[in-house]
């Protein structure tokens, strides 16, 4: 009897663990906010393109679900000034330098933001602009606080800085067990990255805040990542949908979930210690090579502005931007509530690639196309379209679950024509960044290239997690003369930094052409250590493929 009612304690208890689990922390209703209309005397003013495009990129679908965006069908052309981010110290200072200029407002979206050199750079930065008046707004998504509750919520507790963590775990319980009490809440994560300042410029890509996407990490990955920096009329809409994902149900301010008042005092504390350490930082190697390319990336930026390093900042003067017609591309956060939810950024790109006729190239850290994708990438093939897709490479990857995935599908990519590359791990560092030490590289970057005409930069992987599970956002862009030259960059550097797949024999070969012009194959992943090897095909055997 006792053994009875032991187990049935057992279950009401782990009942009402789930349940208190699988709830939101309770918090009071918030009062919604919005962007701000773009200052007149903004320094990023001078710098929005002059005209509007007569014509339409393409017949589109809506880019979010919301009324007041204009869907791409019905916009008349969204004239902007672009910019492609393909260098981490590049991307780096286009951040600063747009933190700087801003009057108004900076409000930023990430997946990820790193405690580490980049991230503390950025959020002194960030400081310093609401010291000047400019509303911050910091919308971070939950996944990879853990730890970082206390400095973030010192911070937003200067009077013009406000925080929130997007589809938050609850403090008192364990996360790894909420991924299975609140599982397709908990495991559905907000991957979008964007910056934008006083509703005139905006950056979006593949980059999180970190030193691994910035050039910046020592003894550690480095990624191969890229951002878009534009102007114009898009640039408000990427602000509404930030107020779209700011205003969201699921996003909590960083104090209710603290639930802890802080001191002007700790603030100022708080305040002080970052500014030592930066004074600390002030001849750190990556510090002194910011400064040196700042000066020279800003007047390529087109910003009559100075780029903070620390203690002093870097004069420019202005050129233009490339102009071209842009949409921005996003889910809708109600995306992770939708349990058959589907992707406005894939539905996007997907016709544009529908009404590709000469080329395609795909670039995709984590590629996962599944039959469906390689039937249509085949179909594509059949059609005279020539199809270009590059991933990471085995030994690359810094997630071998999805690589486990990918390799199923990388024979019938090749039986069906694609021109299949994945990247090397060992690529050369720039001399600027050499000074990291790093010897491993992996791909980061999201981007696809239709009819060198039309360009596509976000956050997307062409995979499950990013079409189901994920919310996404990017930006879509008509430019012939960059999708041009994305095109040759890559037809001249893919044989040196990536291994070129083929079948011969029906056997899976990599091709890699070496420094000496000499070609050297392997028949299998190349430069993967035997545990990497092992946890590939041990994981390829899971049912895991949906979740990746």
């Amino acid at each position: 009897m006792w053994r009875t009612c032991r187990n049935c304690f057992c279950l009401i208890f782990c009942a009402w663990l789930l349940s208190s689990c699988a709830s939101f922390p309770e918090y009071s209703n918030l009062t919604p906010q919005y962007h701000r209309s773009a200052p007149e005397h903004s320094p990023l003013q001078q710098w929005q393109p002059s005209s509007v495009a007569s014509t339409s990129v393409t017949e589109l679908r809506s880019v979010t679900d919301l009324a007041s965006v204009p869907t791409l069908s019905d916009a008349s052309g969204q004239q902007a000034g672009l910019k492609l981010l393909g260098d981490g110290l590049d991307a780096f200072i286009a951040r600063l330098a747009l933190i700087q200029a801003a009057t108004s407002t900076l409000d930023l979206q990430y997946y990820l933001y790193h405690d580490d050199l980049t991230g503390r750079a950025l959020t002194l930065a960030l400081l310093q602009a609401a010291d000047r008046g400019v509303r911050v707004r910091l919308l971070l998504d939950d996944m990879a606080t853990r730890g970082k509750d206390e400095a973030l919520f010192q911070v937003a507790a200067h009077p013009n800085i406000d925080i929130r963590f997007f589809n938050p775990f609850r403090r008192e319980y364990s996360r790894e067990l909420q991924f299975i009490t609140r599982y397709g809440v908990s495991t559905r994560r907000m991957h979008n990255k964007a910056m934008i300042a006083d509703n005139l410029m905006a950056i979006v890509g593949g980059r999180n805040i970190g030193d691994e996407y910035f050039n910046a990490a020592r003894d550690d990955v480095v990624f191969g990542d890229l951002d878009v920096l534009f102007t114009g009329p898009v640039v408000s809409d990427a602000s509404v949908s930030f107020d779209r994902y700011w205003n969201s149900s699921l996003s909590f301010p960083v104090e209710q979930l603290y639930q802890e008042d802080i001191s002007a005092e700790q603030l100022t504390a708080s305040r002080q210690k970052l500014e030592q350490w930066a004074q600390n930082k002030q001849e750190h190697p990556y510090l002194k090579a910011l400064k040196k390319r700042a000066g020279e990336l800003v007047s390529d930026l087109g910003l009559k502005t100075g780029v903070e390093v620390g203690s002093g900042s870097v004069p420019s003067s202005g050129q233009e931007l490339r102009q071209g017609k842009a949409y921005l591309l996003g889910d809708s956060p109600d995306k992770l509530l939708k349990p058959e939810s589907h992707s406005a950024v894939f539905d996007n790109i997907s016709q544009i690639s529908d009404q590709t006729t000469e080329s395609l190239l795909v670039v995709s850290p984590y590629f996962v196309p599944g039959d469906e994708g390689v039937k249509y990438l085949k179909q594509l093939v059949d059609r005279g379209v020539e199809v270009t897709v590059l991933t990471n490479s085995l030994a690359a990857t810094d997630v071998p679950a999805v690589h486990s995935a990918y390799k199923k599908y990388r024979r019938g990519l090749l039986q069906g024509g694609v021109r299949l590359w994945e990247l090397k791990p060992d690529l050369r560092q720039e001399p600027v960044t050499s000074w990291s030490g790093s010897s491993s590289a992996s791909l980061h970057a999201k981007m696809l290239v239709a009819d060198q005409r039309y360009i596509f930069v976000g956050s997307m992987n062409l995979d499950p997690r990013s079409v189901v599970e994920n919310t996404e956002m990017g930006l879509l862009f008509e430019q012939a003369q960059m999708a041009t030259e994305i095109r040759r960059v890559m037809a001249q550097q893919l044989p040196t930094q990536a291994y070129r797949l083929s079948l011969q024999d029906n056997q899976l070969t990599w091709h890699e052409q070496r420094q000496d012009c000499v070609e050297k194959t392997y028949d299998s992943d190349p430069q993967a250590s035997s545990w990497r090897r092992l946890q590939s095909w041990f994981l390829g055997w899971l049912p895991i493929e949906s979740e990746l």
